[in-house]
């Protein structure tokens, strides 16, 4: 039961969030299972899962320049992550982008607050997704860039959650055809189907929490959330996981 408990988790973060769901699969299942049959494994739960937020969020208002830009980016971005994922210490990626998204959301956190003010123009969508698709090939988690520059173009709530989750799910479907190429394909599918049960709970429960929550706080706990993810991508790194 522990991959229900566990994909239940994350994605009840994501489902109020938008992001995050991918560090809390990997994170913890990869301390009792394979490593790489999780992050292959944790593809397929954030494409049923992305499939679900898009429904939650159907009413929020859709960008295309911005998202077909985001898209294009990750295209080379998971690529090269798909591949570096057998061929690098996987200790010392996750270091180095732990400390990246951490000082990405201080940076985020910082522009909520108010303490700066140079904020991300419409041309930094393709490198925000390039930085998201090549996060999310080496460690499954690929939300923070893609997040952070679309929480400068969007204030509603449903509007961001719902352009993340398109951005998330052409990323899955590219992962996943990436992975087939290096064959790095490596699944259990009963921890599959467990999973799969934990992750519509998750999205059930999560999602009533999400329509209770105001826009101001939304923002704010994105920026929070970012940091937390970083500083936990460090400890997995720092503990060898």
């Amino acid at each position: 039961m522990i991959p229900f408990f566990v994909v239940f988790f994350a994605w009840f973060f994501q489902s109020i969030t938008g992001f995050g769901a991918g560090i809390f699969i990997i994170g913890i299942l990869s301390i009792f299972y394979d490593p790489k049959m999780v992050v292959v494994s944790s593809a397929l739960f954030n494409l049923f899962g992305t499939l679900g937020l898009l429904y939650q969020n159907r009413k929020g208002e859709i960008a295309p320049y911005l998202l077909l830009r985001l898209i294009v980016g990750s295209v080379p971005g998971i690529f090269l992550g798909a591949y570096l994922l057998d061929q690098l210490d996987q200790r010392t990626l996750r270091l180095i982008i732990g400390i990246f998204i951490v000082f990405l959301g201080l940076y985020d956190l910082s522009l909520h607050k108010g303490w700066l003010s140079l904020r991300l123009g419409s041309g930094m969508a393709t490198p925000a997704g390039f930085l998201g698709g090549l996060f999310a090939g080496l460690v499954g988690m690929g939300g923070p860039p893609p997040l952070v520059f679309l929480s400068q173009h969007f204030t509603d709530p449903y509007s961001l959650r719902l352009m993340l989750n398109l951005y998330f799910t052409s990323n899955i479907l590219l992962r996943l055809v990436f992975y087939k190429q290096f064959n790095v394909v490596n699944l259990d599918w009963g921890f599959v189907g467990i999973g799969l049960m934990g992750l519509l709970a998750g999205i059930l429960m999560g999602g009533l929490v999400a329509n209770r929550l105001s826009t101001s706080l939304y923002k704010l706990g994105v920026s929070y959330g970012v940091v937390i993810l970083g500083f936990l991508l460090i400890l997995l790194a720092e503990v060898g996981l």
